[in-house]
């Protein structure tokens, strides 16, 4: 989009988000400067907006300025100040890379460098050009600096598997690589001449037929990155779901009937996950945009997010393109489908036959995504073509299998129709196969819309007596999956020894239904104990949450403080309108905690339950700890803060404050004392998401109707707010 397009498709957005007033001026500002275009954008509605620009010198060199927007204002830096890149300023310095090259190169003293910044995505990466002067001539080079991925900024490191593909890939694969600079998160690579593929196999003056062999030639190079034997990150059809998922709140903002026809696309693909079959090393990322062309050789680029995965996620993220470059340009979409079908056909001339059910649902999964960001981005130019791109989209899902399970809802409770749900997966696992059956079913809890957890009692698992199960089901099948990963790696992993510490047994389950199961797990909830029992409860609570925290286990999931924020904002909302008195408390409250979350630099990641509170510890010979749904990588504050809440919702202050002492002290002798500040930071998240629980009358907590109510909830907001002050 031309500088002039982008001034006026600003100009119609300043409106957009009235939770971010600011967005609009920041906009004006930068349409009114002379130089600015804008070059990359990342926006979530009511809570972000994340805004580079390119700036253009009256000479002809470029630059980088971004700005951040969220509702409490704005601020703008330098790219090379950008906090989550800590290592661009060094890599962004003439005299260091000249230092740092002409030392590695081996080509005599470096005698003129100049740096060019060519892409940039504040607070993920940049990459900048350098164009050197030696005494052996001129080298064109290209840096890529790294940001954080959740951790703390200065921890910013290249991923691992950058490094083992540039010593394991053939040299006509990817770029040559120059050097690391690990200090600072860098690769330099050699430059590679040549154009763009998705440009070339668009261009008109390119024949179809020279199209298609490149197409061919591209699903064979996919194929041999594919066969790399390379470590890397494992990546399935449920963490993606997730991320295209949590996504389409643009879309939603701006076109809602666009935003309805995603959703029922993602819920259409989320009732049935192919397969993962044999994992490969994906590219994470794969499209023709991605490789550069230099007569018939293509070269990979941007291997950024390399990952073990279904060798049908590139296939289909490049078909989606494809198909998105043939809706973009109609004249040549006859021979953009040309393409499209060479390269599959190359990939499976080299690789073996893929599964088709399977490519088209990744492909259809990756026009959601395709779409979504066209919304992100604010590409207003795109908008009007979407439509066309999901009336495709739409064909694409219709002919999918119809192999989809029914769905479990009406049936949850019908011991004979679950008996042949449940006998399918079970009978690997029964000590008497042929009487496996289910004989009784009874809800334990339901969350309309989310989730209901059931209890079956089932003959044969084990012999002559029959044994407990629980089940969950949930609204959005994939987050049964996601559920049962989670207690997989746990009880694979740090609770594996089922001793003093334990989690549930997972069991197989018909999770493409939406239902999880494990076994019942014994033992009595540790909030209702009292006296002596509960200290050696709390005790032994410690130390389940300690040894989950100092374990080696990665989850899929990790906590986001801005989705968490946002949750915070409704939380409030809601607290509001139920107790309208109460509606200066509850918004100090979460307006206080969404700014300490943005100041507070991160904590340590590593795994953590994120519901942890008494009520989901067991106590008996062992200690068995439930409701994992929530776990994934985050800051052990968050469980502390937590569990010492709920705690102290105990009737009896001084009891609360003992066992709350004795916890913190047996996790300390085994984790370390926790920071006091991120501790109090996260009690005030806590003491709001337990305002909403009472008012909801939800959560480990009930109160009665009324005053009583009222003086619960104040009661929270102010132990809050107390917690924003410690």
């Amino acid at each position: 989009m031309s500088a002039g397009a982008f001034a006026t498709a600003d100009a119609s957005l300043a409106g957009l988000d009235p939770a971010l007033p600011h967005l609009g001026k920041v906009m004006a500002e930068a349409s009114r400067t002379p130089g600015f275009s804008r070059h990359d954008t990342r926006w979530t509605p009511g809570e972000r907006c994340v805004l580079a620009y390119r700036v253009t010198s009256l000479v002809g060199t470029d630059t980088f300025v971004a700005w951040e927007v969220t509702p409490e204002g704005a601020t703008r830096h330098d790219y090379r100040a950008d906090p989550a890149l800590p290592g661009l300023a060094a890599a962004a310095d003439e005299v260091a890379v000249s230092d740092l090259l002409g030392a590695r190169l081996g080509t005599g003293m470096v005698r003129g460098c100049v740096i060019e910044p060519v892409r940039y995505r504040p607070g993920s990466r940049c990459v900048l050009r350098y164009r050197l002067r030696t005494d052996a001539g001129t080298h064109v080079l290209y840096a890529k600096v790294f940001g954080s991925t959740g951790e703390k900024a200065s921890a910013s490191t290249v991923p691992a598997a950058l490094t083992e593909l540039a010593a394991a890939a053939p040299r006509w694969l990817l770029a040559r690589l120059v050097l690391t600079w690990p200090d600072h998160a860098v690769l330099v690579h050699e430059g590679v001449g040549g154009r763009c593929l998705s440009d070339v196999l668009r261009d008109p003056a390119v024949p179809p037929r020279a199209r298609a062999r490149l197409a061919y030639r591209l699903g064979t190079l996919l194929a041999r990155l594919h066969g790399l034997p390379v470590a890397a990150p494992t990546r399935n059809g449920t963490d993606l779901l997730r991320v295209v998922s949590d996504s389409l709140a643009a879309v939603r903002k701006v076109d809602p009937n666009a935003g309805r026809r995603l959703t029922a696309v993602l819920d259409r693909l989320s009732s049935w996950l192919p397969s993962p079959g044999a994992q490969v090393l994906g590219h994470g990322g794969f499209r023709p945009g991605q490789v550069v062309a230099t007569g018939n050789r293509l070269t990979l680029l941007d291997l950024d997010g390399a990952c073990r995965c279904a060798a049908e996620r590139d296939l289909g993220a490049a078909l989606a393109h494809l198909l998105w470059q043939g809706v973009r340009h109609a004249g040549e979409r006859p021979a953009i489908e040309a393409a499209a079908r060479a390269f599959v056909t190359g990939y499976e001339q080299r690789a073996g036959l893929v599964d088709p059910d399977a490519l088209s649902w990744w492909q259809c999964l990756a026009l959601v995504s395709l779409a979504g960001r066209r919304y992100r981005r604010l590409e207003v130019d795109s908008w009007h073509r979407v439509p066309a791109l999901l009336d495709c989209l739409e064909r694409l899902v219709a002919a999918l299998p119809t192999r989809t399970p029914a769905p479990l809802a009406g049936h949850l409770l019908d011991r004979h129709a679950m008996t042949r749900a449940l006998r399918p997966e079970l009978v690997p696992v029964a000590a008497e196969p042929a009487g496996l059956d289910v004989t009784a079913a009874r809800q334990i809890k339901h969350a309309p819309g989310r989730r209901t957890v059931l209890q079956y009692v089932v003959r044969g698992l084990r012999p002559g007596a029959p044994t407990r199960l629980i089940g969950k089901t949930f609204a959005q099948p994939h987050r049964a999956a996601l559920a049962d990963a989670n207690l997989r790696a746990l009880a694979d992993g740090p609770f594996k020894d089922r001793g003093a510490l334990r989690v549930p047994e997972p069991l197989p389950s018909p999770l493409e239904r939406g239902l999880m199961l494990y076994r019942h797990c014994g033992g009595v909830p540790l909030d209702r104990l009292d006296g002596l029992p509960a200290l050696a409860g709390v005790r032994a609570a410690a130390r389940w949450l300690a040894r989950l925290h100092r374990s080696e286990v990665v989850l899929a999931r990790r906590l986001d403080l801005r989705a968490e924020s946002a949750d915070a904002r409704a939380w409030a909302s809601l607290v509001a309108d139920r107790e309208p008195g109460l509606l200066g408390l509850a918004w100090r409250l979460a307006d206080g905690w969404t700014r300490a979350a943005q100041l507070t630099p991160p904590g340590a990641d590593v795994p953590i339950h994120k519901d942890f509170h008494a009520g989901h510890v067991l106590v008996d010979i062992a200690v068995t700890v439930i409701d994992l749904d929530e776990a994934r990588m985050g800051d052990p504050a968050l469980d502390l803060a937590h569990f010492c809440a709920y705690l102290d919702l105990r009737a009896d202050p001084a009891q609360a404050d003992a066992l709350r002492r004795a916890f913190l002290d047996e996790y300390a002798t085994l984790a370390g004392r926790p920071a006091l500040g991120r501790t109090a930071h996260f009690g005030a998240y806590t003491w709001l998401k337990i305002a909403k629980q009472l008012v909801l009358g939800t959560g480990p907590h009930r109160c009665a109707e009324g005053p009583a109510r009222s003086r619960e909830v104040a009661r929270a907001l102010q132990r809050g707010l107390e917690c924003l002050d410690a």
